[in-house]
C-alpha cells in the first residue's frame, strides 16, 4: 500500500481587473476550479491527504496564498496556469520553493502542456510540467513521490533532472472511461463565493458548473485542444447521478453543462435528453452549455428544450466566409442563420461568440462580423479580440510567420479592449488601439439598441438581474459618451 502524502492544490491569484479590466471587473465570472477538484477527488480516491485553495474565489494575494500554504507544510503543491495568470503563477511558485525548499511544485493547465520545457527553463523552482490530462498523472506522482522512487516512470511528466536537463517521461493516455475519475471534490472548495456572468443564469441562485465530456473532433485553429479530438463522456447515469447530489447538496435548479461542444456526439445528446425527462429531473433542472451550428438540427434541439436546456452558446467567430474558413472553423453563414431561427423557434436563448482581429481581416470585415452579430440577433454577444494562445496551430503558424508581437503572456488576454496592456497579435495595416478602440464599438453598437433594451427588460427576474443589467448599461453609456 502507498504510503500517504500530502497535497494542496492552488488555483492562483488572479483578481478580476487583471482578467475583464477595470470597468467590466463586476460583470467577470468566479467559476469553480473542477479541474482541480478532479485531480483532488482522485487523489482521495488513493488515499492522499489532498486540500484545495482557491485564491480567486477567496481574494487572497499571492503573499497570502504562500503563507497559507505554508501553514500546512505539504509534500506536494500543484499549481494550474493558463496563459495570462504566467506571472502570478511564477511569483507563486518562487515564494513557495522559497518558503518550502523542500517540497515539491507541479504545473499543469493549458499554458504548461503547450510550452513544458519553456516554463520549466524560466521557473527554475517548478520541479514537474503535468502534460495533457492530470487525474491520472498527479496520482502516480504522488505514489513514487511516497515511496522515494523515480519518477522517470511517471508518465504525463516534464522534469528537470539533477543537472538541470529537461527529460520528458513517456506519454499519458487519455483516460477512455471518464467514469472512472469520482466526482469532483466540490466539498475541498469555498462553495458559497462562486456564480457565473449573468448571461449564463437563468434565474436567483447559485449555478454551477458540471464537466459532461473532454475533447473535441473538431478543427478550429485557435484552439489547443488540451483533452485530445476524441469526444469521451461520462455516463448519462454518472452525470444524472451528480446532477441529483448537485440538487440534495446545494438546492441548485440551474446548471451549467460544461464540454467542448456537447452536442459532438448525437447519440450521447439524445440518451442524456432521454435520461433527464425520463428521471424528471427536467422538472427540476433548467441547463445551458455550448454547441457548434452544424451539430444540431430542429430535432436535437426540440429534445433539448424538452430536456430542460434554456440557453446554448454558439461559436459562430466571423460574419466573413473567408476568415471562417482562415480559422477552420467548416461552417457557412448560412448554416449559423438558419441555425439560429431553429434555435430562436424552439424557445431556447442565444449566446453568440464572435471573434474581432483574425489573420488578415480588415476594418471593413470587422464590421461585417459586428453587423451579422446584430443580423443574427442572440440575446447575448460577445466579442473578443483574437489572441494566438500556444498550443493552437494559430500560435504556431503565426509564430513561423514572425507576426507575433511579444510573448508577454500576461497580455494575452481575449478582453485586451479594456485592459492597458498589448495586444501580441494584429492583422496587417491595423493598429492596436485600433482593435481595443473596435471591441468596445461592437459591444456598445449591440447592446445599445432599442430592441436589446427592451429585450433585456423582459429578461429581468431577480434582483441580480436587475443591478447587472443597469450596471452594464451605464458602462455602456459612459464608454459611449467617451466617444471611445
Amino acid at each position: 500500500m502507498n504510503k500517504k502524502i500530502k497535497i494542496v492544490l492552488i488555483n492562483p491569484s488572479s483578481f478580476k481587473e487583471e482578467r475583464y479590466g477595470r470597468e467590466l471587473k463586476k460583470f467577470g465570472a468566479t467559476s469553480e476550479p473542477l479541474g482541480l477538484a478532479y485531480l483532488a477527488a482522485n487523489l482521495e480516491k488513493h488515499n492522499h491527504d489532498v486540500s484545495i485553495l482557491d485564491s480567486i474565489a477567496l481574494d487572497l494575494s499571492i503573499k497570502e496564498t504562500v503563507q497559507r500554504v505554508s501553514n500546512e507544510n505539504p509534500d506536494l503543491i500543484g499549481l494550474t496556469i493558463l496563459t495570462p495568470m504566467y506571472s502570478a503563477v511564477k511569483k507563486t511558485a518562487i515564494l513557495l520553493k522559497q518558503a518550502l525548499p523542500k517540497t515539491k511544485i507541479i504545473l499543469g493547465g493549458a499554458h504548461a502542456t503547450a510550452l513544458p520545457k519553456e516554463t520549466l527553463l524560466d521557473i527554475s523552482s517548478v520541479d514537474y510540467i503535468c502534460i495533457g490530462e492530470g487525474e491520472n498523472t498527479i496520482v502516480n506522482l504522488a505514489n513514487h513521490l511516497s515511496q522515494n522512487k523515480n519518477i522517470s516512470q511517471v508518465n504525463g511528466l516534464a522534469y528537470r533532472k539533477q543537472n538541470n536537463e529537461i527529460a520528458f517521461t513517456d506519454k499519458q493516455d487519455f483516460e477512455k472511461n471518464l467514469d472512472e475519475f469520482p466526482p469532483p471534490a466540490r466539498h475541498l472548495l469555498p462553495m458559497d463565493r462562486y456564480q457565473l456572468t449573468i448571461s449564463r443564469v437563468e434565474s436567483a441562485g447559485y449555478c454551477p458548473t458540471m464537466i459532461l465530456a473532454r475533447g473535441c473532433p473538431f478543427n478550429c485553429s485557435f484552439c489547443s485542444h488540451p483533452f485530445g479530438r476524441s469526444f469521451r463522456h461520462h455516463s448519462v447515469e454518472r452525470i444524472l447521478g451528480e446532477l441529483k447530489d448537485l440538487i440534495d447538496n446545494y438546492q441548485i435548479n440551474q446548471v451549467n453543462f460544461e464540454a467542448d461542444t456537447l452536442t459532438a456526439n448525437k447519440d450521447f445528446l439524445v440518451s442524456l435528453c432521454r435520461g433527464l425527462i425520463k428521471s424528471g429531473l427536467n422538472k427540476k433542472i433548467k441547463w445551458t452549455c455550448e454547441s457548434r451550428v452544424d451539430t444540431v438540427d430542429k430535432e436535437s434541439l426540440k429534445a433539448m428544450k424538452r430536456a430542460g436546456c434554456w440557453e446554448i452558446s454558439y461559436g459562430v467567430e466571423s460574419g466573413v466566409k473567408k476568415l471562417l474558413n482562415i480559422v477552420d472553423k467548416n461552417i457557412t453563414l448560412k448554416q449559423i442563420e438558419n441555425i439560429f431561427k431553429i434555435t430562436k423557434k424552439t424557445g431556447i436563448v442565444i449566446r453568440g461568440f464572435f471573434m474581432l482581429g483574425l489573420p488578415s481581416e480588415t476594418i471593413e470585415e470587422s464590421w461585417q462580423t459586428i453587423n451579422f452579430a446584430k443580423k443574427l440577433d442572440p440575446l447575448w454577444a460577445q466579442f473578443t479580440v483574437t489572441i494566438p494562445y500556444p498550443g493552437t496551430p494559430l500560435f504556431e503558424n503565426l509564430k513561423n510567420q514572425n507576426k507575433i508581437r511579444h510573448f508577454d503572456w500576461d497580455a494575452y488576454n481575449t478582453w485586451g479592449g479594456w485592459s492597458g496592456k498589448d495586444i501580441p497579435f494584429i492583422p496587417e495595416n491595423r493598429t492596436a488601439q485600433e482593435l481595443k478602440k473596435l471591441q468596445k464599438q461592437a459591444v456598445v453598437s449591440f447592446y445599445l439598441r432599442p430592441k436589446t433594451f427592451f429585450k433585456f427588460l423582459r429578461q429581468i427576474n431577480s434582483f441580480r438581474a436587475l443591478r447587472a443589467y443597469w450596471s452594464g448599461f451605464l458602462v455602456l453609456v459612459k464608454t459611449k459618451i467617451k466617444k471611445i
